[in-house]
């Protein structure tokens, strides 16, 4: 008996081919599916930290001030300190670090070195 190996063959290469195909198919929708939204959130994060960055760099200078009759710490920190401090409390421990305070306590006619940022060079 003899077995007709052309059909045999043509038989299995076609499963074969359509096994290939349907992994093929199964991983570029697996890609797209995955993928797109992938990419979608990579940029909303690329932007994101794009616009979280400062457009120009800011320098960080110090000025002296005199402290007038009723002013506060509070005041003075409230009045100079930027937002590259986190809050007014941190501003006040460098300005009292800056001065040698082991208070809070200031008196009228006192000069007090402030530290500040801006964005301004100054040569």
């Amino acid at each position: 008996m003899k077995k007709n190996c052309s059909k045999t063959n043509h038989s299995s290469t076609a499963r074969s081919r359509r096994r290939r195909q349907k992994k093929y198919t199964t991983l570029l929708l697996l890609l797209l599916i995955l993928g797109v939204p992938g990419a979608v959130l990579l940029t909303a994060h690329t932007k994101a930290q794009a616009e979280g960055l400062p457009e120009e760099p800011t320098y960080k200078y110090y000025t002296s001030i005199r402290v007038n009759s009723g002013d506060t710490l509070w005041e003075i920190a409230e009045k100079y300190r930027t937002e590259e401090y986190k809050d007014i409390s941190s501003y006040i421990e460098e300005v009292k670090e800056i001065n040698h305070l082991t208070s809070s306590q200031i008196t009228d006619g006192m000069y007090l070195c402030i530290p500040y940022y801006t964005t301004e060079y100054k040569a």
